[in-house]
């Protein structure tokens, strides 16, 4: 099988030649290119060599995280990585070259949005937060270009190796911008303290960012795209909160999306597994479930076999602190888990400091274990 048809049986719950395997290599391949994180999130030839350089030394993977990681701060549009939004600090601008991106959350003390911006939201839209604090128009102007480049660079490694890119756009939920917004400590007593207002901002909220990810879907023809959460989780609600505050958005912007993409990433951080049973009311098959190893994917298994893809979960500790043994091991009993039947893809969120030959480990062991019976 090729890449696409591989990663496209999987996510249809069948059982394709193999296990996928799909890293996260995220800014990995700056360092194993020998090149600056700034050069690899903002110079787009300098990221497509580096990526094309790691991709060939790794062996080839199934899925690639191909689109260049620096357009997400240029994000004229709300969502949790645009500079004009969030507080970001980049390399090369606010940070040395090769300091990773830092976000300035203010959690607790002088939030972005106090607690008259739910009824600001309302009233005048999000748009009232927007600032050029940290971006500029000059990050604007390069939209079009990098948007023509990736769409080059999509083409063309399709063309060459027939591995489908993970992400093309991202989808933004009202739960995680807000929570952003208002910092996480004085969101948290928010849900407690005035909930029906949040829910009437998310009520505002949600219908404007369906249409943000549809326009993002028609100008640049995306075809995979990201919905990502890392406050919606257990380690953060409750069950009950999660369903009150976070599925019905979730449903609303993921059944709307389904028909105009081919799949969307349901990247879901920290720990799922109480969340587990109502990701059933997400779109089947369409989505897939990223999830790390604070989730239990052995559960998942169990729940979701049927329904959605699993994505993961290796810990990405294990790629700097591990050994290729003790990586090897690791996969195998995942795939030994996991694999039947179809629906999973071995991956991981590479860190930046990962040790290559464990990153290798992780190809090479899926390749060897991963193989159904003929």
């Amino acid at each position: 099988m090729t890449p696409l048809e591989r990663v496209s049986a999987a996510m249809d719950l069948k059982e394709p030649d193999r296990v996928p395997v799909a890293p996260l290599l995220d800014t990995f391949p700056a360092r194993v290119a020998g090149v600056t994180l700034a050069d690899y999130l903002f110079d787009f030839e300098t990221f497509e060599r580096a990526f094309e350089e790691t991709y060939l030394k790794l062996g080839k993977v199934d899925m690639v995280d191909i689109a260049p990681m620096g357009l997400m701060y240029y994000d004229p549009f709300p969502s949790m990585f645009s500079t004009f939004y969030f507080e970001w600090y980049l390399p090369g601008r606010e940070r040395p070259p090769d300091m990773m991106p830092e976000i300035n959350e203010h959690s607790r003390e002088d939030p972005l949005m106090d607690e008259n911006g739910y009824d600001l939201i309302i009233n005048e839209g999000l748009y009232r937060f927007f600032s050029f604090k940290r971006g500029s128009l000059l990050d604007i102007a390069r939209i079009p270009e990098f948007g023509m480049k990736s769409a080059m660079l999509k083409a063309k490694w399709m063309e060459k190796y027939q591995a489908p890119p993970m992400t093309e756009g991202q989808i933004a939920t009202p739960f995680d911008l807000l929570n952003k917004l208002r910092g996480t400590t004085n969101f948290l007593l928010d849900l407690h303290r005035r909930p029906e207002k949040i829910i009437e901002a998310c009520d505002w909220m949600v219908d404007g960012l369906i249409a943000i990810a549809l326009n993002m879907i028609e100008m640049t023809g995306a075809e995979y795209v990201l919905c990502g959460s890392g406050s919606l989780t257990a380690d953060f609600v409750s069950p009950k909160t999660f369903e009150k505050f976070g599925l019905p958005y979730l449903k609303k912007m993921l059944w709307t999306v389904k028909d105009h993409v081919k799949r969307i990433q349901c990247h879901f951080d920290t720990n799922w597994t109480p969340m587990l049973e109502y990701l059933r009311e997400l779109p089947s098959k369409k989505c897939y479930l990223h999830l790390d190893e604070r989730t239990d994917i052995f559960k998942a298994k169990e729940i979701l076999g049927d329904h959605m893809c699993l994505f993961g979960n290796l810990k990405p500790s294990l790629l700097t602190f591990g050994t290729p043994n003790e990586v090897e091991k690791e996969v195998k009993k995942i795939i030994d888990g996991c694999a039947d039947g179809g629906g999973l893809i071995i991956s991981a969120e590479v860190p930046d400091d990962a040790k290559f030959e464990n990153v290798k480990a992780m190809v090479d062991a899926t390749k060897k274990y991963g193989v159904y019976r003929k």
